[in-house]
């Protein structure tokens, strides 16, 4: 038997083992390359949960971060007045004094017409901010039943407005710059909003309020004092209408302790102001001597 023959029958015999291992190793491959695949979506998979997980916990913050920037808004409302655009007071125009130098002229008396508070300047601070009229009205608790006092009598206060913009004017009482006492009240807070009077508790001695009346005019007031009291410790001229001068006198609630059986906080913050130029001031009710 010849070499060649030899291998050839070597090469048959052997044909079938390389064939099977020839298919076990495609199996193998086959199995790796599934395996492989696998582990490939699961790697995606997994890549995918960790970035909605991601997206979820960042979605989370702002959410977070919003309803705390909204907290931080509301509560610097509550205790921050936000002023809108101001304006000045009007320029003074010089008006005719109405002497008359005809002495043969019997002049007419005239009718006094009382000026009515329309607008209130804090000049240095650059707030202004409309008043309105308000009048007497039932002193309630703080679920609306009429307070009497140790006599059984009716008690009776000044009435509010219900907005942090604007500053009630008693109308009962004398008109700024008149003889006797002008009383006006306004919100430290309304409905969580800081209101214009928030800021009488920051005003000091000296400072400069102007008010414009309802024919245009204005007249300038100084503050002369800012003081706080308890709701029982008011002193008397606070709502006193004849004060023995003239006076403005602006009161707003304060302090955090509340008073829940009258529903209001248990201090006052009052700011007295007198006019700037005492030749100024009005008598409509009283005779000058001499």
């Amino acid at each position: 038997m010849d070499e060649k023959k030899i291998n050839n029958e070597i090469t048959e015999e052997n044909a079938p083992i390389t064939e099977g291992v020839n298919a076990d190793a495609a199996d193998t491959h086959a199995v790796e390359a599934e395996q492989s695949a696998e582990a490939v979506q699961n790697d995606q998979a997994a890549q995918e949960k960790a970035l909605k997980k991601k997206k979820r916990r960042r979605v989370r913050r702002i959410i977070a971060a919003a309803l705390l920037a909204y907290a931080a808004i509301i509560l610097f409302r509550q205790y921050v007045y936000i002023p809108g655009k101001y304006e000045a007071p009007p320029t003074p125009v010089p008006t005719d004094s109405g002497i008359s130098w005809d002495v043969t002229e019997t002049p007419e008396p005239t009718p006094y017409v009382q000026k009515i508070p329309v607008k209130m300047y804090f000049t240095a601070r650059e707030v202004s901010f409309p008043v309105e009229r308000v009048g007497i009205v039932p002193y309630t608790d703080a679920d609306g039943n009429q307070l009497v006092n140790e006599l059984g009598q009716k008690v009776y206060t000044m009435g509010t407005l219900d907005t942090e913009k604007a500053a009630a004017w008693l109308e009962t009482s004398s008109s700024p710059g008149e003889y006797g006492n002008a009383i006006f009240n306004g919100h430290v807070t309304w409905k969580k909003i800081a209101g214009v009077f928030s800021l009488l508790p920051k005003m000091e001695a000296g400072e400069e309020i102007v008010v414009e009346y309802d024919d245009g005019s204005t007249m300038r007031f100084i503050v002369e004092r800012v003081n706080i009291f308890g709701i029982y410790d008011e002193p008397a001229d606070v709502m006193l209408f004849d004060t023995g001068d003239s006076r403005m006198t602006l009161i707003t609630c304060y302090g955090e302790s509340w008073n829940s059986e009258l529903g209001t906080r248990e201090q006052r913050c009052v700011v007295v102001a007198k006019p700037a130029n005492p030749d100024e001031i009005i008598y409509p009710y009283y005779e000058e001597e001499g």
